[in-house]
């Protein structure tokens, strides 16, 4: 199956997204299996981490990690962060999108904004184009709200081709409750994105250097969505590609209108 959404390690269980914490199973980071909980409490700062019954690994080594540690398994492309920050992680499994994560998805936008006008810049070069929004002068805020509206439809549309493919598969339009989980997915997953602030402390110029944060971002959203949904990873890139080339119909649609407004 494309999407296994019954499956003890994917938070896409039947249910709700808003159902309680004591409803909400949690798993072994390693093989899967589900755990009564992933830690006993011996007093003020003092745990005892849960082995797991069927591998006899700790059931989730990064609740005493902190965040350069999971930063670097992220980079690394572990599955294992991804399911403790997934689906152990029950702050980011409720019917909205927790504060912190939401805070991070808005300076991501920001990232990519500062990408977006990099490639505007890039293709008006070519172009022959000396002015950045449809060869026509503009004042800077406008340019700037411009693309800071795109790069917001962007991410939207993305959002929306992961729903849309987990709708069409699950011939359900019930999928779309889970818009906060799989947005949590792509927001954490979009790490790479951070690098982009290297464009600006050494100022690179060589077309390249964004196309590969792009390839770094489609390898972590297809590791991710490959445990939101507890599927083969070929499989979940198989689904960002679709998300991207539906990303990427509607980026060219809000251009084509934005045209004739700018004309």
């Amino acid at each position: 199956m494309l999407f296994s959404v019954e499956t003890p390690q994917s938070p896409l269980m039947t249910g709700s997204p808003s159902a309680p914490a004591t409803q909400v199973r949690q798993i072994c980071i390693e093989c899967g299996y589900p755990v009564a909980s992933l830690y006993t409490e011996y007093g003020a700062g003092h745990i005892r981490l849960t082995q797991c019954d069927r591998c006899k690994s700790f059931a989730d080594k990064y609740v005493e990690h902190d965040v350069i540690i999971m930063f670097i398994d992220m980079l690394l492309h572990k599955p294992q962060v991804y399911r403790h920050l997934l689906v152990n992680k029950l702050e980011f499994r409720k019917a909205h999108i927790e504060k912190n994560v939401g805070k991070l998805g808005i300076l991501l936008i920001l990232f990519s904004v500062y990408i977006d006008w990099f490639r505007l810049e890039e293709g008006g070069r070519l172009r022959g184009q000396s002015e950045l929004l449809f060869g026509k002068q503009h004042s800077f805020a406008l340019q700037y709200l411009f693309i800071l509206g795109l790069s917001a439809v962007d991410a939207a549309a993305l959002l929306g081709g992961i729903l849309l493919a987990s709708a069409i598969h699950q011939r359900s339009l019930m999928q779309l409750r889970w818009w906060a989980t799989v947005s949590t997915a792509l927001i954490v997953s979009s790490f790479g994105k951070v690098l982009m602030i290297l464009l600006v402390i050494w100022k690179y110029n060589e077309s390249y250097y964004p196309w590969l944060l792009d390839f770094l971002v489609f390898t972590s959203h297809s590791t991710a969505i490959s445990v939101l949904f507890d599927i083969n990873v070929l499989w979940a890139g198989q689904v960002v590609v679709f998300s991207t080339a539906f990303k990427q119909l509607v980026h060219l649609a809000a251009l084509t209108l934005s045209s004739l407004f700018f004309a």
